[in-house]
């Protein structure tokens, strides 16, 4: 077995708000596995929820949703992406902050009819 990072883990899905628990707890998993708080976990959760939901808002389920989970070092990568035209890639306020408050990093850009997502969280060490 070597130090390597872990290879990425890529779910694919219909683009149905039903299927976003599939998203937050593939998240959590990988989270878990790299040795993230339960707080930290939570809060990657809910991040990956919301930038999801705004890959599915108005998209029919013909389409899918890719979303790509990388390890790397200390801290948890999340990439999504929807060819979804409905999309609006402007947050709301209130999940603008709530996503400063779960990541490290985020962003959201559209480029034509394809909606896509980055986010970065962290794994911070334990407090004593």
């Amino acid at each position: 077995m070597t130090d390597a990072e872990p290879r990425p883990v890529r779910l694919i899905f219909p683009a149905d708000a039903r299927n976003l628990r599939l998203a937050r707890l593939t998240a959590a998993g990988i989270a878990g596995d790299a040795g993230f708080s339960l707080d930290a976990i939570e809060d990657l959760r809910v991040a990956v929820d919301e930038l999801c939901a705004v890959l599915v808002d108005g998209a029919g389920t013909e389409v899918d949703v890719t979303v790509t989970y990388r390890v790397v070092g200390d801290q948890v990568l999340v990439e999504g992406e929807c060819d979804n035209g409905a999309a609006d890639a402007d947050l709301h306020a209130v999940a603008r902050e709530l996503l400063k408050m779960t990541t490290d990093d985020y962003a959201v850009a559209k480029d034509g009819g394809r909606v896509s997502f980055r986010m970065v969280k962290q794994r911070h060490p334990a407090s004593v």
